[in-house]
């Protein structure tokens, strides 16, 4: 993919959500803390945070299938949260080996309020992309214990 198809994809991006986009970057949603997650485009507008989920197998399943991964036909929703219900950033607890053994994204969890109904976000980032760092410090954030 040449600049230009970058640029414009963004462009068509940006036209689709109807917003400007502050920044994206790679990212995973879970289901569940011991999910395997999928892969796919965080993307943070002034309004919302925004996961795209991105089709086909990560990486390490690819290896161990003989066959062409089964893509979907229809690509999955985004998942957008409004920045406006988050009502804070939950950060995991650091243990002692946890540069050793941990994930090489952060796993953080968005607390969220919708319909009066306190509900969370499970979402990985690299913890050096401007995203993460524009993230906390717009929202409050505490500590998993």
């Amino acid at each position: 993919m040449v600049q230009a198809d970058i640029e414009a994809f963004w462009a068509n991006f940006e036209k689709e959500i109807g917003e400007k986009i502050l920044s994206k970057t790679m990212g995973q949603h879970f289901s569940s803390r011991k999910s395997q997650g999928e892969w796919g485009l965080l993307v943070l507008t002034p309004s919302a945070i925004r996961f795209r989920p991105t089709p086909g197998e990560n990486w390490f399943q690819s290896l161990f299938r003989m066959v062409t991964p089964k893509v979907p036909q229809e690509p999955a929703a985004d998942i957008v949260l409004p920045l406006g219900h988050i009502t804070a950033v939950e950060l995991p607890k650091k243990r002692f080996f946890d540069f050793l053994f941990s994930p090489p994204f952060t796993v953080f969890t968005l607390r969220y309020r919708l319909d009066d109904e306190e509900r969370s976000l499970l979402l990985g980032v690299d913890p050096k992309s401007e995203l993460f760092d524009r993230l906390l410090a717009g929202l409050p954030v505490s500590k998993r214990t």
